[in-house]
């Protein structure tokens, strides 16, 4: 999907709209944010009117991310930030991970260009610069900004830098490459600290959700000859922790530490809704399990939200994660 035809479009847009307005997928993470902010960042410096918009709350993990604070939390944004502003989606794979009037947004805004790497983004914007083999939509953000010619701040490079090692799983994912280390290269050079970033970001676990990320271990059930594992969190554990959801970030991920174990599923339940979490190593594909439920993602990463009671979905889950369609898809795109 990516071309360099396509990555010279979307490069002359950011140059010539003098107002950006930046949306965020929903329950939003690094990759999103932190390519965001560091775009927002860079607009700033360059004079234009701009604006960051998110229909969740920024994880407080995040922080420390340039103009972190300007930050428009909004189930549905307000027109105006749209109208004469170039729109552009960051890390979003479709129109429906976002504020729940992103259609109108589209239809209001002067233009919009989506920057992501998932490769199932349904390219929904005027110009998608859509690279599946990215580790992170921050390696696209890293090489707009390079040839920009104006330069990456330290704290734009905190921010992308957080963005691809979150999502790469601090290259330790398949789909890390020389590329995604070259990025990280440049981001170090123009200041970030992995020490500091790593700090922020992994160790500051607080002691509730410790407690939780335990209750979820105790639930560890293997299945599918052991290469399955599944655990899971009830709405009323959540609420009466008083952890946050971004505090559950990564725990998934605990599962694929068992030896044998290829396909990690993780299900929290919410108000109306359970989320699905996914992380899967050949041959299972993380997003064919959860397209199963609506959702996407990428063949080693992914996740949905399913509708219908808890337990209902649980023993759903368990069924899918046995199809045959969860072989296969393993390419990184």
């Amino acid at each position: 999907m990516l071309s360099g035809e396509t990555f010279l479009e979307a490069f002359a847009k950011l140059k010539n709209h003098g107002a950006w307005t930046l949306v965020c997928h929903e329950h939003p993470d690094g990759d999103t944010l932190g390519s965001a902010f560091a775009l927002y960042s860079l607009a700033k410096r360059c004079g234009k009117r701009a604006a960051i918009v998110s229909k969740d709350p920024l994880p407080p993990v995040f922080s420390f991310f340039p103009y972190s604070g300007e930050l428009v939390c909004a189930s549905s944004a307000p027109r105006s930030l749209a109208e004469g502003a170039l729109l552009i989606a960051v890390d979003m794979s479709t129109a429906e991970r976002s504020v729940d009037n992103f259609g109108e947004l589209l239809s209001v805004c002067e233009d919009s260009l989506c920057i992501d790497h998932h490769g199932d983004n349904r390219l929904f914007c005027k110009t998608n610069l859509v690279d599946p083999g990215a580790s992170a939509t921050a390696e696209i953000v890293v090489r707009l900004m390079e040839l920009y010619g104006e330069g990456i701040t330290a704290d734009e490079a905190a921010a992308l830098y957080t963005a691809l090692s979150t999502d790469n799983g601090s290259f330790r994912f398949s789909s890390t490459t020389a590329e995604s280390h070259r990025c990280a290269g440049i981001l170090l050079e123009a200041g970030a600290k992995p020490d500091e970033i790593d700090d922020r970001v992994s160790q500051n676990m607080s002691a509730a959700s410790l407690r939780l990320w335990g209750l979820a271990l105790s639930r560890t059930e293997t299945f599918g000859g052991g290469e399955r594992a599944i655990f899971w969190l009830r709405r009323k554990e959540l609420e009466e922790s008083g952890a946050g959801s971004a505090e559950l970030d990564g725990l998934v991920n605990m599962l694929l530490r068992i030896k044998g174990v290829k396909l990690a599923l993780f299900l929290t339940e919410y108000d109306g809704y359970c989320k699905l979490s996914v992380r899967a190593r050949p041959p299972y594909s993380a997003r064919a399990v959860a397209a199963a439920f609506g959702g996407g993602g990428h063949p080693c990463a992914a996740g949905a939200k399913a509708a219908g009671a808890f337990d209902d979905v649980l023993e759903r889950l368990k069924k899918e994660a046995l199809n045959g369609a969860v072989l296969g898809d393993t390419s990184r795109k």
